[in-house]
């Protein structure tokens, strides 16, 4: 996978739902004669619009499937596509097989150069959110919050002695009180 190919993910999901509508339709309006051309050609196409509606991109339905696993679907199917009209039998027909092959090889190339990565800023700012440490997710946070002093330590409100006053935790020494 090319961390800066050519085309955004954008552009490759919008050219799975369009080249999946395709195959779709393609046996309906060039008249495929082969039954298993017209049947691989439906499931094909309805697996592209599945994958590209269940990938964790914008143009998603339900972002289920990660996009390396997604890059991976799609060099299958490319292979898939090439090899069509060889496994199911309608290679003599030369629409399908041509139409098949020349999608395999254009997923292809338009697979290998997706940007599928995230742009490292926003990855990096992603972890740290995701992160357990509360230092990690302030820093990850907006500007538009107040920045924590260095030391980390909010400030405690100040009770007056007596039997109820207030402790600090017994690892902050410094600003325990006496009753």
């Amino acid at each position: 996978m090319f961390r800066e190919g050519p085309f955004p993910a954008f552009l490759h999901g919008v050219v799975e739902y369009v080249g999946g509508g395709l195959f779709i339709a393609l046996p309906l309006l060039l008249g495929y004669e082969s039954g298993a051309a017209t049947a691989v050609s439906i499931v094909i196409g309805v697996l592209m619009i599945g994958i590209a509606a269940s990938t964790d991109w914008s143009l998603s339905l339900n972002n289920q499937i990660p996009k390396p696993i997604h890059f991976a679907i799609d060099l299958i199917l490319a292979g898939v596509l090439i090899a069509s009209p060889f496994l199911f039998g309608f290679s003599g027909e030369s629409a399908p097989t041509a139409i098949f092959i020349v999608a395999g090889v254009l997923h292809l190339l338009l697979t290998i150069g997706t940007r599928f990565e995230q742009k490292p800023e926003k990855a990096e700012r992603d972890a740290r959110a995701k992160s357990s440490s509360s230092k990690v997710r302030a820093a990850a946070a907006d500007s538009d919050r107040p920045a924590r002093s260095d030391s980390g330590s909010q400030a405690r409100p100040q009770v007056e002695g007596g039997a109820g006053a207030e402790r600090a935790p017994t690892g902050d020494r410094s600003s325990a009180r006496r009753s």
